[in-house]
């Protein structure tokens, strides 16, 4: 057991002379900014122990080449005002931090980078690895968990995550539809490359109103000279399982029901998985009869059947009750009823025959009126044009006017005298 021991405790100190003796820099592999955001690089580095020593002074000795290890400087903590990006070493390199934070990271930005420690004339190096950094025109879409079928009553966690390439300009989250649970929101450094990572949480109780719904996680980043990008979305449509909700029941009728008559009953109800069984029943005091089973009830009524009716619908997740509806049967029969109803047809139809009467009447009068008014026109125009001609005509001044004889009223109806004296001759005498 003491042998164990020292042979781990050996290997241990050889291991740790080893590393420390090591040139490396921890980075991420990539990353992913906005454009014209600010894009910070989690940055570490190791040294061997003979040369921490001159560090201790060099605080502005980070320097950042594009490309390749031999490419560009495009940023030099020293000469911050001609550097290609512009930016700030947020770690402290004495501690061997190379944390760094560009600012107005543009698309064409985008490369691989590689760190350089540059420390005077004591340390000099550029590290191996490198990371990629990739500024996209719009935010990329957030993850949002994905939840299966969930229980009515049950609680329901989503998460939205999504990167914070800029921990100085953190995003903002929207959950929508708005007020629909309770959110929760918290930043944390990837253990693994030390990004940082922003999770909303919303949490709310399932209920029947959240089935088929889309619950939305909205993103915006803010940029650097002012604004905020296009928002970005991811959404989940959720579902859930519930028992039927409140079946409602219908009568296809309107008053009492004659008897011997049809009345047809209808029930639906709401529910997932949908209802899988409808039974109707009849409420005597408190007391249900079963009538039949179905969407629609079909009954040929008697007087004995007035009552009240509901109806049950059954799922797998449970069964529910509508309320009670009301049918009236009256004990009269079909042909008493079309007794009842014909003295009113008669009435309907001696009305209907007075009705026509009057209207023929008021026809005759209007088309009288109409010939007369007519006529009266014809009338006044007719004596509006006689004129008033002289009593002398011409012939009365040519010829002298002789006296007028009165005929013999024997021959007042003839014409011709002459003719009437040879009719008097040719007669025998008597």
């Amino acid at each position: 057991m003491g042998v164990g021991l020292a042979v781990v405790i050996l290997l241990t100190a050889l291991m740790q002379g080893v590393f420390c003796q090591i040139w490396g820099v921890t980075l991420p592999k990539s990353i992913m900014g906005l454009s014209d955001s600010c894009v910070t690089v989690p940055c570490r580095f190791q040294i061997p122990n003979n040369e921490e020593a001159n560090i201790l002074n060099c605080s502005d000795g980070g320097i950042w080449r594009k490309g390749s290890m031999a490419g560009p400087f495009v940023f030099n903590a020293r000469t911050p005002h001609s550097n290609t990006i512009q930016g700030l070493i947020l770690g402290d390199l004495t501690k061997k931090d190379c944390t760094t934070v560009f600012h107005s990271f543009s698309e064409n930005y985008s490369d691989k980078y590689f760190f350089r420690l540059d420390c005077s004339n004591h340390v000099k190096f550029n590290f191996v690895d490198g990371v990629i950094i990739t500024s996209l025109p719009e935010p990329p879409s957030p993850l949002l968990t994905t939840v299966n079928q969930v229980l009515e009553g049950a609680q329901v966690r989503l998460q939205c995550s999504l990167p914070v390439p800029c921990p100085a300009l953190p995003p903002s989250v929207t959950w929508l539809p708005r007020d629909s649970g309770q959110e929760q929101t918290q930043m944390q450094q990837s253990v693994e490359d030390g990004q940082t990572i922003m999770t909303s949480t919303l949490t709310f109780i399932a209920s029947a109103e959240h089935h088929k719904q889309n619950i939305s996680c909205s993103v915006s980043y803010p940029l650097t000279k002012g604004g905020s990008s296009q928002p970005s979305s991811a959404t989940q449509s959720l579902d859930v399982l519930y028992a039927p909700r409140v079946p409602v029941a219908t009568l296809v009728t309107s008053g009492p029901v004659s008897e011997g008559g049809a009345v047809t009953f209808t029930c639906w109800s709401d529910a997932n998985p949908p209802v899988s069984l409808y039974t109707w029943y009849r409420a005597d005091s408190g007391k249900l009869t079963k009538k039949g089973e179905g969407e629609t009830l079909v009954l040929q009524v008697h007087q004995n059947d007035s009552g009240q009716y509901l109806c049950e619908a059954q799922s797998p997740r449970g069964s529910q009750r509508s309320r009670p509806v009301s049918l009236e049967v009256n004990a009269t029969t079909g042909s008493s009823e079309s007794g009842v109803m014909i003295p009113y047809i008669i009435c309907g139809v001696l009305l209907v025959l007075c009705i026509m009467t009057v209207a023929v009447d008021v026809y005759k009068y209007q088309s009288i009126s109409r010939r007369l008014k007519q006529i009266e026109l014809k009338g006044e125009q007719t004596y509006s044009d006689l004129r008033t001609c002289s009593v002398t005509a011409d012939y009365d001044q040519l010829q002298p006017r002789k006296p007028k004889t009165m005929p013999s009223p024997d021959v007042s109806d003839y014409e011709n005298t002459i003719a009437l004296e040879a009719n008097f001759k040719n007669q025998p005498a008597t």
